[in-house]
């Protein structure tokens, strides 16, 4: 194989791997993604999916902040329920 086609085939594979890691580590689904690159097999597209350490870090704080401020509005949300079931019980006392 002459050296500028290996040179070639190996462009082409970055650029494959490009197309394929971008729209992956902005969010988009598999099923977009393998239209995009042509994939009819979730295997191919891991394939050519390269998606970086820190992506994947920031997805993980992502979901751990996302599940901190639903716990917090859960527990809010369960105090403003005891202290609404507390009030008509002490207007009972009175």
């Amino acid at each position: 194989m002459p050296e500028n086609q290996g040179a070639n085939l190996k462009n082409r594979h970055d650029s494959r791997q490009t197309v394929v890691t971008v729209p992956s580590e902005s969010g988009a689904g598999d099923e977009v993604i393998m239209s995009i690159a042509g994939h009819v097999s979730r295997a191919m597209l891991s394939r050519y999916s390269h998606v970086r350490m820190e992506v994947n870090r920031r997805a993980l704080d992502e979901i751990a902040a996302r599940q901190r401020a639903a716990d917090e509005t859960n527990q809010r949300e369960a105090q403003q329920r005891d202290q609404a079931a507390i009030r008509p019980q002490s207007a009972l006392v009175q």
